[in-house]
């Protein structure tokens, strides 16, 4: 049920804490004050708390993402709501370009399986673009209003109901707040998750990757100096290649594991660094060169070991709204490995789409159930992609050889299709 203007909103004058300001809290606390009338007064106050500093080591997040248009990601509308898409293209991989660089399926001598060129569709410049997390993450703090407080190196580590209905939320300083409406957007290893929804956990995908940032002094091979993809046929080995800027690339060798590693990030030291890009490169020694190449110009302060975990989205549970007023968006509700391409996406659209409902809807209950609508499905079958993602990332023998040959029949019908287009 929407809201009539001029009747108020049930948030009018409200406080909303938001945990965690990596993707989807940021796109909620942006379009929240974007939607909210000018007729409706006072407006909510928003708080993020954020566990990391203001300034993220770009070692970290320095990867980069693919920010798409089709229906069941929708970033590239998402980012155009909140008013960013032509500053983050403008930082981005691809641009608007001629040539902007496509997602592509090679084989092991990086001859073409399939190249995807998706049509742009009406009112957006560009079908897609890659950018660096950090990049993206870095425009959409900076475009929180003033008004808005963000409080660094501060963690929500619970929350409970206080008299009133209200939402009291203890720190990692040990301090305490309070709010009207907590928003989780603390990502997939959500502490609040944790302890609110204990038996909601990860699960292994059941793929471990090793990663690094390959960097050049003139320029990035081809053919990842301007696309990315994946290359099979590694013998059960996968890849996955991608630009980074004008003079680095990212890589990421993975493999099927029945049990996970512990995972390894920076700072490393030097001979576990060395050790990983050595199991890397064995890993990957059916891959033709420029792999090699990749691997051994890896700026050693990028490289990492992840076991890929996910597990299933939820839905809000309405009377348990009553009891405790908390809304999990992004990651924090339905984490996805790499292999779904779509994290970053669903982020955004969690964000815009919450607030969206939070603004039309007349009760909280309507409104979470509404964004529910919208987010669940596009979660799931996400889910469901990335896993058969997984499956052929990974496949090897006869497996392989027919989908190698599948993928060639519709690559030149695609062809067929462009020259009559065009």
């Amino acid at each position: 049920m929407a809201t009539p203007l001029g009747e108020g909103s049930f948030l009018s004058g409200k406080k909303i804490i938001i945990s965690g300001a990596g993707i989807a809290g940021p796109s909620f606390a942006i379009a929240l004050r974007k939607l909210w009338p000018s007729s409706l007064s006072p407006a909510p106050s928003i708080t993020i708390y954020e566990r990391d500093s203001e300034t993220i080591d770009p070692s970290r997040e320095g990867y980069t993402i693919s920010i798409r248009s089709d229906r069941n990601s929708g970033g590239m509308q998402a980012l155009q709501k909140l008013g960013l898409l032509d500053e983050v293209l403008a930082s981005s991989v691809t641009g608007i370009q001629d040539n902007p660089g496509a997602f592509n399926l090679w084989d092991i001598n990086w001859r073409v399986l399939l190249q995807i060129k998706p049509t742009t569709p009406k009112g957006l410049p560009t079908p897609h673009m890659r950018v660096a997390r950090n990049i993206l993450r870095r425009h959409m703090i900076e475009a929180i209003p003033d008004q808005d407080e963000i409080h660094w190196e501060k963690t929500v580590i619970s929350a409970k109901t206080i008299d009133g209905g209200r939402v009291q939320v203890k720190l990692s300083t040990g301090e305490v707040d309070e709010c009207d409406l907590l928003i989780v957007s603390d990502g997939s290893k959500s502490k609040l998750r944790t302890t609110i929804w204990p038996d909601d956990k990860l699960s292994f995908s059941g793929v471990v990757s090793i990663s690094g940032i390959a960097k050049f002094e003139k320029s990035v091979p081809q053919p990842m100096d301007r696309n990315w993809g994946a290359v099979l046929g590694g013998m059960g080995t996968g890849l996955f290649v991608s630009p980074v800027d004008e003079h680095s690339a990212f890589w990421a060798v993975s493999y099927l594991a029945a049990e996970p590693r512990e995972t390894t990030r920076q700072p490393i030291p030097k001979s576990q660094v060395e050790e990983l890009l050595k199991e890397a490169l064995e890993r990957g020694k059916a891959f033709q060169e420029p792999f090699q190449t990749l691997v051994k110009s890896t700026d050693q302060t990028t490289v990492s070991l992840l076991s890929f975990m996910d597990k299933q989205p939820f839905k809000h549970k309405s009377d348990g709204l009553n009891a405790l007023p908390v809304i999990f968006i992004g990651d924090s509700n339905h984490a996805v490995t790499p292999y779904a391409g779509n994290g970053a996406n669903m982020a955004l659209m969690d964000g815009w789409d919450l607030a969206d409902q939070l603004v039309k809807c007349a009760s909280l209950k309507a409104a979470v159930e509404n964004f529910d609508r919208l987010s669940y499905p596009r979660a799931s079958s996400t889910l469901k992609f990335s896993h058969a993602n997984i499956r052929i990332g990974h496949t090897q023998g006869w497996q392989l050889t027919l989908y190698t040959s599948l993928l060639k029949t519709v690559s030149v019908l695609f062809g067929i299709r462009g020259a009559m287009s065009s």
